[in-house]
């Protein structure tokens, strides 16, 4: 029997089965792809994990590759909406920090291979200064937002107990922003002083039990420049009204009674402290005056001075930071009174020869009724609010004499009536102005360049209002 070559026996058996490969003259075949295919097309995976940490009304913006943002307002699993495809690489980081918290990312990174479910995105609350607080008039109840003083945005915090009152009428924060008030009168027709703690993220708790005044309807409440004493100023009638003074525990933010006194005449509305002396100022629109009164080492008040006339109508006061200039925006005739500020804190005319002047601009306008007024960190630059027209009037402030100067574009329209204006920030960090429609709970925001006081990129929020009610107050915390 002939043996065949093994050569032979392998080219028929190759022939019998329709060929081998590695011949010279045919493709070699592909390997199988590392990454999985459907009808040809490489697959796809989303990417998500979860969130932790974050408060209740709160949102952090998370973005994968620096985009396909995605906004997560509630602990536990997310996924972002684009999916990527296998061998990709994907990249998650925070965009957006919650308003009171500050969240971090870990398991964020990597290449797909499949379906990406264990990042991990922690939330933790941390102590702000840049609140602000909205009174609702009708239940005593705040309203909490963050505000950033680089574009002027609201962002709501979480929501703030309900308030025990009937009527809410001020409202302030401490300068160290840990501690709130209101005053209003409870469903007894009692006026009271509520108390708050500002906790991380925002978080506002009652602070012990309301405290009941002597006084009708309270209308005003302002802190010394210490934060050591609270004033809150009785409801005006014919026969005077009491500024009671109390006692700020610096460690609890809890108030004690420390005095009253009974203004044997007038009609004051607001409660204004100078910034650099131990004086408080109330203002009386119904006798157009300015009362001046010391603070002595207890807390308690007593007058300095005889009142000093303002225009018809004051509505509201500002003062420099430095304490050299204070000024009285006057609703009828639309004029701002200018004062200079004596070391003690007693005012003087500015200009002569009366404190009221005719502010070029304001009245020209026929409708004009200025009512809120703000000046900048700088001392540079002031800010009139005029409902009548709904304008921002804008100035200049010249350092050596107070007067007022209109800037090149003397007014800027406001999408929100300014009821109120609220200034925050510095020269580092930024400066926005606030106007606040009471009515209606608009809020526009403008921020201001420091070179020139001009304000620019108006922004309009919304904060909450209980239908038919109003804003009973603004406080900023910064």
């Amino acid at each position: 029997m002939k043996i065949q070559p093994m050569a032979l026996v392998i080219a028929a058996a190759c022939a019998a089965l329709g060929g081998c490969g590695g011949g010279s003259s045919s493709a070699p075949s592909s390997p199988p792809s590392s990454s999985p295919t459907t009808g040809g097309t490489t697959a796809s995976y989303t990417v998500g994990g979860s969130v932790s940490g974050l408060l209740n009304g709160e949102t952090v913006q998370l973005l994968n590759n620096n985009g396909d943002a995605l906004p997560v307002s509630a602990n536990g699993s997310f996924t972002f909406p684009t999916a990527l495809a296998a061998g990709s690489a994907y990249n998650v980081t925070v965009g957006t920090q919650p308003a009171g918290a500050s969240c971090s990312v870990s398991s964020g990174s990597g290449t797909i291979s499949g379906a990406v479910s264990n990042v991990a995105v922690t939330c933790s609350p941390v102590l702000m200064k840049n609140i602000a607080l909205f009174l609702d008039a009708t239940t005593g109840t705040l309203q909490p937002y963050s505000y950033d003083v680089a574009s002027g945005q609201l962002s709501a915090l979480p929501a703030a107990p309900k308030g025990p009152g009937q009527t809410a009428n001020a409202v302030l924060i401490d300068a160290s922003a840990t501690h709130a008030y209101t005053l209003g009168e409870n469903s007894a027709k009692a006026t009271q002083i509520w108390s708050y703690t500002i906790g991380a993220g925002g978080v506002i708790t009652a602070n012990g039990a309301p405290l009941t005044l002597s006084v009708p309807s309270g209308v005003s409440l302002a802190l010394d420049k210490s934060g050591q004493y609270l004033y809150a100023l009785g409801s005006p009638s014919l026969t005077g009204t009491s500024i009671v003074t109390y006692k700020v525990n610096a460690s609890t933010g809890q108030l004690g009674l420390s005095g009253t006194y009974a203004m044997p005449s007038g009609q004051p509305v607001q409660l204004y402290a100078s910034p650099t002396a131990e004086v408080l100022y109330a203002l009386d629109p119904v006798a157009a005056t300015i009362s001046t009164f010391s603070i002595a080492t207890t807390g308690n008040v007593n007058p300095a001075g005889n009142p000093i006339a303002t225009g018809n109508d004051p509505r509201a006061m500002a003062m420099t930071s430095d304490g050299n200039y204070a000024y009285v925006v006057n609703a009828t005739g639309a004029t701002v009174s200018i004062y200079a500020v004596a070391a003690d804190g007693t005012l003087s005319d500015a200009t002569t020869p009366t404190a009221t002047v005719n502010v070029p601009g304001i009245t020209t306008a026929p409708g004009a009724q200025p009512v809120s007024i703000a000046i900048d960190p700088s001392n540079h630059y002031l800010y009139v609010g005029d409902i009548g027209d709904q304008l921002i009037y804008q100035f200049q402030i010249d350092p050596t004499t107070g007067a007022l100067k209109l800037l090149p574009t003397p007014t800027i329209a406001s999408d929100a009536v300014p009821d109120r204006l609220s200034i925050v920030g510095d020269s580092t960090t930024g400066t926005v102005l606030y106007a606040t429609d009471t009515a209606s709970g608009a809020v526009s925001a403008w921020t201001v360049n420091s070179a020139t006081g001009q304000l620019s990129g108006s922004k309009l929020s919304s904060v909450t209002v209980n239908a038919g009610q109003e804003i009973a107050g603004t406080a900023f915390g910064h």
